[in-house]
């Protein structure tokens, strides 16, 4: 009797699974797993980027420095940078290449050093067309603002043209060149070419 229970039971089992609608339930059933786990997916590459974005914004960021304004200290034909994000929008340290939001064109960026802050009078580097020689002048930077000055100043486009900048236009501070490999190190801080003549407390 236990025998022939047994047969029946296994018979039973088998004309369940032969029943109109036994594999599509299954397979519902494995359409909705699979969307749950879409969604959960979906939701931590959402957050990640998230996550990813407030880093680039307010830690910070990789960017890529070309042209030859910023000579010797990044190469013409580009340099991979960090920049440290967290002092955006506040006073840089004198001496300290900066990435600013370019005066000329918001949508573009550009590497400057910061040879004054708000209240300083600077001596700077001054030549009326780019094969003159260099003299020398001084500026009053104006409070809240920053001087920016490229260290090639025979061919760099900086505040000479279009004066102190906001410091609301100061997006965050060159740490470390990562980019070519023989490059790699620190950015140093300097004046450069220019001096300070009367600063207005310390940065």
């Amino acid at each position: 009797m236990k025998r022939a229970g047994g047969v029946t039971a296994r018979a039973a089992h088998r004309a369940r699974a032969r029943r109109p609608g036994a594999g599509s339930g299954r397979m519902a059933a494995f359409f909705r797993r699979f969307g749950e786990e879409t969604r959960r997916s979906i939701g931590s590459v959402t957050r990640l980027a998230i996550a990813i974005a407030a880093v680039k914004t307010h830690v910070a960021d990789l960017t890529l420095c070309v042209g030859p304004s910023m000579m010797p200290t990044f190469n013409p034909s580009g340099d991979v940078v960090v920049v440290d994000r967290t002092r955006a929008g506040r006073r840089p340290r004198r001496g300290d290449v900066v990435l600013a939001t370019s005066p000329t064109n918001p949508t573009q960026l550009v590497f400057k050093r910061a040879v004054g802050v708000g209240g300083d009078e600077v001596e700077v580097p001054f030549s009326r067309g780019r094969n003159h020689r260099l003299a020398r002048r001084r500026v009053r930077v104006p409070l809240g603002s920053v001087w920016l000055q490229g260290d090639n100043a025979m061919n760099s486009t900086d505040s000479r043209d279009y004066g102190a900048v906001p410091e609301q236009m100061i997006l965050g501070r060159a740490l470390v060149r990562v980019w070519p490999p023989s490059g790699f190190g620190s950015v140093e801080n300097s004046m450069g070419d220019c001096a300070l003549v009367d600063d207005a407390g310390e940065a």
